[in-house]
């Protein structure tokens, strides 16, 4: 069929017409078919053609000659986009999201191998409504140049510099969308408070704040409002071969190839077996308490003790997991002084705002059981074993720039319960000095009267300053551990 895409293709059909020797009636007949296939064919390319083996936001165009970014109606735009979902009041990019995933590790990669060439990327970054309106357009900000850095890292920066990105602080229209595809029946309310506010944002929140006493506006934040805080994207791709039109004003004759052409060779390497080089995301941490390891007892002395700690980091999410281990082991007989200590630690962590290398404000819970023996001198000492449990707070700062190292600061309160006897030199029963401490009595049981005391202390439990260092790293795409922290992946 016969398609005509711009105004000098009609006025060459109306001449090819005449030289026919049409009639005027059959000429303007034929005119007015001619405009009426081109408007269809203009109006269903302008969105692009949808691939059938790939997502509803990655769409075909031939026609290449303005951005088809621009022709997206918001309508077509909600429905076929892909999203980035964020956290409440987070733009922190999660490389293990859905979306993510499946471009970084589907979709780029088959539209290199079909030999695609990106023409235009329509991306919008969006808040839900509550929260200051300012803050909102931060995060809307934020959250759209997470979406777009990704995709400059993917594609080139030259790639997406033309990329139409919108901004919309609180995204009333997409919720009333969302509305109607629930067939909600609160949609009637809300497209009411939408259309009276003139668009107001201060005014819809205001009026929806205040809608049924609060009831509407509570279960608009649990239903909907978490799915629009997001960064949403739709990729537009020509085929190698589509044609494109020549300029009217552009001399055919003039025109020079490019200086250079690329001829795929079989057997010789393509696109898709280019590499580059990313980040990969933490797995596993080991940390040492400075503190302890500088630690000094009045009346004992200097006593480093030795302490590790392991810190693990789950794919996605700001909760992370401890183990740690204090084990001194000093003793001078001669002197009567003993300090010996297994402390063993589990901590559980809630990081306020990770970024990719947990950094920042965290809380945290722990338990921790440990058995101890300190002795002073000859009639001064403690053993005994003990349990406890505490509430801790902190911060951690990363340290220069490859995010390896990090430095924490922490304090805990809570309890500790304890369970101990005197570590006191000499004979249980005469209370002779006879080379032996009280529980290495070796006489008749019957005569061995174990004294036996228990103490609870509620207060400040740990204070830390620890170092730690990124010891494992996910490996991307594949699972599985590394020990560097950079991994080679073709793109």
């Amino acid at each position: 069929m016969l398609v005509i895409k711009n105004f000098v293709e009609l006025l060459a059909i109306i001449h090819l017409m005449s030289i026919l020797t049409l009639n005027t009636h059959w000429r303007t007949i034929l005119v007015v078919i001619i405009l009426l296939l081109n408007t269809l064919v203009v109006l269903a390319e302008s969105d692009g053609q949808i691939v059938q083996d790939m997502p509803g936001y990655v769409r075909l165009v031939s026609d290449t000659s303005h951005n088809p970014a621009e022709g997206v109606s918001d309508s077509l735009f909600y429905k076929v986009s892909g999203a980035v979902i964020f956290p409440v009041n987070k733009y922190d990019l999660d490389l293990n999201d859905p979306l993510i995933s499946e471009l970084r590790d589907i979709v780029l990669p088959e539209a290199r191998k079909r030999g695609w060439i990106l023409v235009g990327i329509s991306l919008r970054g969006a808040a839900s409504p509550e929260g200051p309106y300012k803050w909102n357009v931060t995060l809307s900000q934020r959250r759209a140049h997470a979406l777009t850095s990704f995709l400059g890292e993917q594609l080139g920066q030259e790639a997406v510099a033309e990329a139409k990105v919108s901004l919309i602080a609180e995204d009333y229209n997409y919720l009333a969308q969302r509305m109607a595809e629930a067939g909600d029946a609160d949609l009637t309310k809300v497209q009411r408070i939408i259309d009276e506010s003139l668009g107001d944002p201060a005014r819809i929140k205001k009026n929806l704040l205040t809608a049924d006493g609060g009831r509407l506006w509570r279960r608009l934040l649990d239903v909907y409002y978490p799915s629009l805080r997001a960064a949403r994207v739709v990729l537009f791709f020509r085929e190698p071969h589509s044609m494109q039109l020549i300029p009217v004003d552009v001399d055919v004759r003039s025109a020079r190839l490019p200086d250079q052409v690329t001829v795929e060779i079989p057997g010789t390497p393509l696109e898709t077996d280019l590499q580059r080089v990313l980040e990969r995301r933490h797995l596993l941490s080991v940390s040492t308490n400075l503190l302890c390891d500088l630690f000094y007892m009045p009346n004992y002395g200097w006593a480093p003790s030795p302490n590790i700690g392991i810190e693990y980091y789950p794919s996605r999410g700001k909760f992370t997991f401890m183990a740690a281990l204090t084990f001194p082991y000093y003793h001078h007989w001669a002197r009567n002084k003993f300090f010996q200590l297994r402390d063993y630690h589990l901590e559980v962590r809630r990081y306020f705002n990770p970024g990719p290398c947990h950094t920042g404000w965290f809380a945290a819970a722990y338990v921790n059981n440990s058995i101890y023996g300190i002795g002073f001198d000859k009639k001064k000492g403690w053993e005994g074993e003990g349990l406890g449990g505490a509430l801790k707070a902190g911060r951690v700062w990363g340290i220069g720039r490859g995010g390896r190292w990090r430095l924490e600061l922490s304090a805990a309160f809570g309890g500790y319960y304890t369970r101990y006897d005197p570590y006191v030199y000499g004979n249980p029963i005469t209370g002779g000095e006879d080379g032996d401490y009280y529980y290495n009595y070796r006489g008749p049981l019957e005569d061995f009267r174990k004294r036996s005391h228990y103490r609870m202390w509620v207060g400040p439990t740990e204070v830390s300053l620890k170092i730690s260092f990124d010891v494992l790293y996910r490996r991307i795409g594949r699972g599985g551990a590394s020990f560097t922290r950079k991994e080679a992946v073709a793109w």
